[in-house]
């Protein structure tokens, strides 16, 4: 039996600028029933909509913004904007993939990075590469065979 993979993807500087191949990518992984967590910063309405509208299908959508907002963490601004602690903002997504039992989660930051335990996807938006654990990983290419990419990066 194949291995089941949950996917953990970023949406900011990921899916929103390679919605396309992200489309591609989803329906291959979708396919082979592999559950696909979109991982970001939020806003979860606005992201849900972007993925509606270029047709991107996944399985949940969490966001740290709502996430600390829900347990009234989110300190609003007088000029608006937001604050929420630095630690428990870079650590939430690492967090989150622990306890969800994400097998791999492809983002843009390398401030997150560090904070996981799960195999983690360096993505460059400008190269359209990433780096997994030293691995190269070519965005450009067709999602399958980014996908087994991934899948022998992960191998060893």
């Amino acid at each position: 039996m194949a291995m089941s993979y949950k996917i953990g993807l970023d949406y900011h500087g990921v899916i929103n600028t390679n919605s396309d191949f992200f489309r591609e990518f989803c329906d291959l992984l979708r396919k082979q029933k592999a559950e696909i967590h979109i991982i970001s910063g939020g806003p979860r309405e606005t992201i849900g909509e972007f993925l509606k509208l270029h047709q991107i299908k996944y399985d949940k959508i969490w966001c740290i913004y709502d996430y600390f907002n829900a347990r009234e963490e989110v300190k609003i601004l007088p000029d608006g904007s937001f604050h929420v602690d630095d630690y428990k903002w870079n650590a939430a997504k690492g967090e989150y993939c622990s306890k969800q039992g994400i097998s791999l989660q492809i983002d843009d930051s390398q401030i997150y990075g560090k904070y996981f335990k799960t195999p983690y996807c360096l993505y460059d938006e400008q190269n359209c590469s990433g780096n997994l654990s030293g691995y190269f990983i070519d965005f450009s290419t067709s999602a399958e065979n980014c996908w087994q990419q991934i899948l022998s990066a992960l191998s060893h």
